[in-house]
């Protein structure tokens, strides 16, 4: 009975130290899209592109990550259309608007001035921060429009 409870202990510590060692800061990019199942269509658009190395962006960095919820709101077939191999410029383009080179938290983002990493103006359109996700890398900040 006593064998049964150590090894019940030792279950629980381990699932304990691996749920924390997932949502730390520490996570990868990919990592915390992953683990985040209203950003998988994002995770996906990024992994079209080849990561943010197929970015040509190095850390730190903020993403703005579209959740599906927005990126449903571009209509049916959309993701899979920017997923073409014809399309990969475009797709890579809109994914450096959604990038921003350093490491902002929202109140940040909000006081305006920053820059996309294709060196324009950052527009938020409209759309507003839902979450904050720390990474190895920089920040996930989840939105909820796609940045045109």
């Amino acid at each position: 009975m006593k064998l049964r409870f150590i090894r019940l202990g030792l279950v629980i510590a381990f699932m304990t130290t691996l749920h924390l060692s997932c949502s730390s800061p520490a996570a990868s990019l990919l990592g915390a899209l992953g683990g985040n199942a209203q950003l998988s269509g994002v995770s996906t658009l990024l992994k079209g592109v080849g990561g943010l190395k197929g970015l040509g962006i190095k850390g730190p960095f903020t993403l703005l990550a579209p959740s599906n919820n927005a990126l449903s709101q571009l209509g049916g077939g959309s993701i899979e259309n920017l997923l073409k191999p014809e399309n990969k410029g475009m797709l890579t383009n809109i994914m450096k608007k959604h990038v921003l080179p350093g490491k902002f938290s929202p109140e940040q983002i909000a006081g305006g001035g920053m820059k996309d990493a294709l060196g324009n103006a950052l527009n938020l359109g409209g759309s507003k921060i839902t979450q904050s996700i720390p990474t190895k890398g920089g920040m996930i900040q989840m939105i909820d429009k796609v940045l045109r």
